[in-house]
């Protein structure tokens, strides 16, 4: 009965390990990078009012002669 325990234990923990290395995320992943700028672009803060008091600051690349 005993070694019976034992081999379910084991095949258990190697299934549970098997099932964490397979869904385990691969290193090489698609990131996510703003979109580089135009040449003579610069990066720009103002402050968003959200209402209520709230605002943050955000960032945007500001291009002479866009709309």
């Amino acid at each position: 009965m005993m070694k019976i325990v034992l081999f379910l234990g084991l095949v258990t923990s190697a299934a549970i390990f098997a099932v964490a290395l397979i869904g385990a995320p691969a290193g090489e992943g698609v990131a996510a990078r703003e979109a580089q700028p135009a040449t003579g672009c610069h990066v720009e803060q103002f402050a968003l009012d959200e209402g209520y008091g709230v605002s943050r600051q955000v960032t945007r690349h500001v291009c002479p002669g866009a709309p």
